[in-house]
């Protein structure tokens, strides 16, 4: 009992700093709203399909929030989509006016995919918006995940000249299912868990000097049946190139059933080894030999 009590204290103190921290921070990115900010990108990617019902309200509310107080160029990879749904692109264009978006088509996502259990070769996608960024700075992220005040603020604020490799620790926030609304201040003062910190990130977050990625040549493309881990051998890929590695701060994660945290799904992939490095890509990563034909406003389709 008397363990019971002190382990309940603890978190209410854990609970209560976060709490604190979490305000403290929200009311600096407030007051620095409309302050200059770095060219910052920022890659997604995703499709329409069922790996979460609500996924298209879920990646709403992070454009949203990620463009209003920290990303200048967006862009999303609608990978391999499925037949007969509308694409996601034609909403979000329409709705968010910096957005750009590139449609991979069914076929080259065979070229790439040696796993049937994966419908969506999330790395392999982002490559293709990492090198198609003109930003200075590059971050790879997940569509349901919003930056923290604490890493907007670190964001805002960064050195030019750094060649770093930049990681944040991951926390999952309650989230309801279909919810309408946006992001706000009281879901950066709760968590339903942390992650514990990774410093090569925990697959939702990279960030780097446009560069960088380029030196880098972009996460592995000689995985071909992997999900798992991807992220992590792409940090210590830039490290391996030189760059120093360093937590920026915080994400937040909008919890979902489908999440590895919760339990590990087939269509999560085989985990990427950290053997290996560096790892070589060809000069026409991230399908850079492939032509683009514009299918829309700021939607364009590689062939």
């Amino acid at each position: 009992m008397i363990i019971g009590l002190k382990y309940r204290m603890a978190q209410a103190v854990l609970t209560t700093g976060y709490a604190v921290d979490g305000a403290r921070d929200s009311t600096r990115m407030w007051l620095q709203t409309g302050t200059k900010r770095p060219a910052i990108a920022a890659v997604m990617v995703g499709r329409n399909d069922d790996y979460m019902p609500d996924f298209a309200l879920r990646l709403r509310a992070t454009l949203a929030w990620n463009i209003r107080h920290l990303v200048t160029e967006p862009i999303f990879i609608e990978w391999n989509p499925p037949p007969g749904r509308e694409l996601l692109a034609v909403g979000l264009v329409q709705e968010f006016p910096t957005l750009k978006v590139y449609v991979v088509p069914k076929e080259i996502h065979d070229e790439v995919c040696h796993n049937p259990r994966l419908p969506l070769m999330e790395y392999h996608a982002k490559n293709i918006g990492i090198r198609r960024a003109t930003a200075d700075w590059v971050m790879a992220t997940n569509a349901d995940v919003a930056i923290s005040p604490e890493t907007i603020i670190a964001c805002r604020n960064l050195d030019e000249s750094e060649e770093c490799a930049l990681t944040a620790e991951r926390i999952d926030i309650d989230w309801k299912e279909w919810r309408e609304s946006g992001i706000g201040l009281t879901d950066c003062l709760r968590y339903k868990r942390m992650i514990p910190y990774s410093p090569f990130g925990t697959g939702d977050f990279l960030m780097a000097r446009r560069a960088v990625w380029e030196k880098i040549r972009g996460y592995d493309e000689n995985l071909l049946r992997h999900r798992i881990g991807c992220d992590a051998r792409g940090a210590a890929q830039m490290v391996a190139h030189n760059a120093r590695l360093r937590r920026i701060g915080r994400i937040l994660h909008l919890a979902h059933p489908t999440s590895c945290t919760e339990g590990i799904q087939p269509h999560h992939g085989e985990a990427a080894p950290m053997n290996d490095l560096p790892y070589l890509n060809g000069p026409d990563w991230g399908q850079g030999n492939r032509k683009q034909i514009q299918i829309g406003e700021r939607i364009w389709q590689l062939v």
